[in-house]
């Protein structure tokens, strides 16, 4: 992804918007994996195995563009938590509230 992306965020915002797709496809997941219930703890932490890694990766190659103060699990945590607020409502644009999240991390250091 980041040798076929122009800069290093926008392959950044590229896998973060295939992450939206995969959140929003597994609403029903998500639900399982936010339960109380520990039989399903591997499969929430094979989510996180794999894909804290690349986030984290992608966020480090796109260090020079975007705020230091980035976490990927946070911003994962953060991208589900929009996406998870649509529940059935159509007026509700879950990737456009992603979009100005992901379009905030250039706003430089924090204040």
């Amino acid at each position: 992804m980041l040798s076929s992306s122009a800069t290093p965020y926008a392959a950044l915002a590229s896998w973060l918007d295939r992450f939206v797709d995969f959140v929003i496809t597994k609403q029903g997941l998500a639900t399982v994996l936010q339960s109380d219930d520990p039989c399903y703890d591997p499969l929430h932490y094979y989510f996180l195995e794999r894909l804290v890694p690349v986030c984290g990766a992608l966020l480090d190659a796109a260090s020079a563009e975007i705020r230091s103060d980035v976490d990927p699990y946070e911003l994962m945590r953060g991208i589900g938590g929009l996406c998870a607020g649509a529940g059935g409502n159509r007026r509700y644009n879950a990737r456009k509230l992603v979009g100005i999240l992901v379009g905030g991390l250039r706003s430089g250091e924090p204040q």
